[in-house]
């Protein structure tokens, strides 16, 4: 696959390493650190969408938001955008603050396995549109 955007690879690049960030964290780490599991699972989605944003050439650029849903919205008429993704973005960005503030968030391992899921999901939907597109 060659990208339209040679800014592309760089995003999906840092999504993947945050990806794998929170898997390694999951599987070496004890007491699992979930916060910040979850909090990599969030960057990982992030920056894969943004990956997606970039590919698309959106006007305007990337937003400097981590809001999922929100990118997603910004990008649904450029690409069709299936409800498992938007269901997936919402387990995530909550993760972009919460996991800042200890208080705001209970993080649990079946939580912090949904996250991973997601995470992943979205990873794997950005890596099939990007195929389609470049």
């Amino acid at each position: 696959m060659t990208p339209l955007d040679p800014q592309f690879q760089p995003w999906l690049d840092m999504a993947q390493r945050d990806y794998d960030v929170a898997m390694h964290l999951y599987g070496t780490f004890r007491p699992l650190p979930l916060e910040t599991i979850c909090y990599q699972c969030q960057q990982s989605a992030e920056k894969a969408l943004k990956a997606l944003y970039v590919l698309l050439r959106i006007p305007g650029g990337v937003p400097r938001t981590h809001d999922l849903t929100l990118l997603l919205d910004q990008m649904h008429r450029s690409v069709s955008i299936p409800p498992s993704v938007y269901d997936d973005a919402d387990e995530l960005s909550p993760y972009a603050t919460a996991a800042r503030y200890p208080s705001e968030a209970y993080f649990d391992e079946a939580g912090t396995n949904k996250a991973l899921k997601a995470a992943g999901a979205i990873l794997s939907w950005v890596r099939e549109r990007a195929a389609s597109i470049g």
